[in-house]
């Protein structure tokens, strides 16, 4: 059965909600962490710090508007012509700008912290990263004429009609290209500075699980899910697009706290395990290796 608008903000505010309930928790780990439980020797990340709050900020902001209008949808227009699916199709109402708004930011943001994590990754190569930062551009620019074609497409339109459709296709087309392009080269480049110890053998997931972990997979794989559902006009797309602040709050701050403690560094080394589940000493612990070059130095 197909879901209907009113039915898909149900869903979605209950699985925003759960998923928000686990980035709390992250977060709460992941600043506790940078503050008090980095390596010795480490300065406080304020760069860090600053990022994973303002997320946090924007997550919260965001589930508190989709809780509003789901108040608003019904309680307040319950009896109002179109009931409740009337209200979510009102694309021009301050709370669907609002809401929608802090959608672009969050997604901008997630999208700017996976490029930069290519950027460390491949040793602060801006070459390798310049048609990312492309794609972030078209990104801005198509996020802010979704925002402006809310305000102009007439009354009760559907949010799959052609005048928002090119810009809102082009919107998840460029979020998710910058994704997966910057997922695959940090994968790749994590796999290639570790290949030593990521063996794929044995059945074994924990060399798959880290390169999801360590790429933000889960976070280019949602925006696939939401691309495809839009494009067959699903209104099952409202569950995946509000509970994308939350997965880009969970993806980072997993990151984050892998880094704020020591168990990976910036620049893509990260500590394994071997096949009899020993700690394996890498460059985290004992030396940092350069990503530009294959000597070894003593750790700052």
């Amino acid at each position: 059965m197909a879901f209907s608008a009113a039915e898909s903000k149900l869903v979605s505010i209950f699985v925003q909600c759960i998923l928000y309930g686990i980035y709390t928790t992250l977060f709460i780990n992941t600043t506790y962490a940078l503050l008090w439980k980095r390596p010795m020797g480490h300065p406080l990340r304020y760069d860090m710090l600053w990022v994973s709050s303002l997320m946090f900020v924007v997550a919260t902001m965001h589930v508190a508007t989709n809780f509003s209008r789901i108040i608003l949808a019904f309680a307040d227009h319950a009896g109002a012509p179109g009931g409740p699916a009337a209200f979510f199709d009102e694309l021009s109402n301050f709370t669907q700008m609002f809401g929608s708004t802090l959608y672009v930011i969050q997604t901008l943001l997630g999208d700017g912290m996976v490029l930069y994590r290519c950027y460390l990754v491949w040793g602060r190569s801006t070459r390798i990263i310049a048609f990312p930062v492309a794609l972030l551009l078209g990104s801005t620019a198509t996020g802010i004429g979704i925002l402006y074609s809310f305000d102009k497409v007439v009354p009760q339109a559907s949010i799959f009609v052609v005048q928002l459709g090119h810009w809102i296709t082009a919107f998840f087309s460029m979020t998710f290209a910058t994704n997966v392009i910057c997922t695959v080269l940090v994968a790749y480049r994590i796999w290639s500075m570790n290949r030593k110890h990521l063996a794929f053998r044995h059945r074994k997931l924990r060399p798959l699980m880290l390169l999801i972990v360590e790429s933000g997979a889960i976070y280019s794989a949602t925006l696939l899910a939401l691309l495809i559902l839009y494009n067959v006009d699903s209104w099952f797309q409202y569950v995946i697009l509000d509970a994308i602040s939350a997965v880009v709050g969970i993806v980072f701050s997993v990151i984050m706290l892998r880094i704020a403690t020591g168990v990976s560094t910036e620049e893509g080394e990260t500590a394994l395990l071997d096949e009899q589940n020993e700690a394996m000493p890498t460059g985290i612990q004992l030396s940092r290796v350069s990503s530009r070059a294959g000597h070894k130095c003593e750790p700052s």
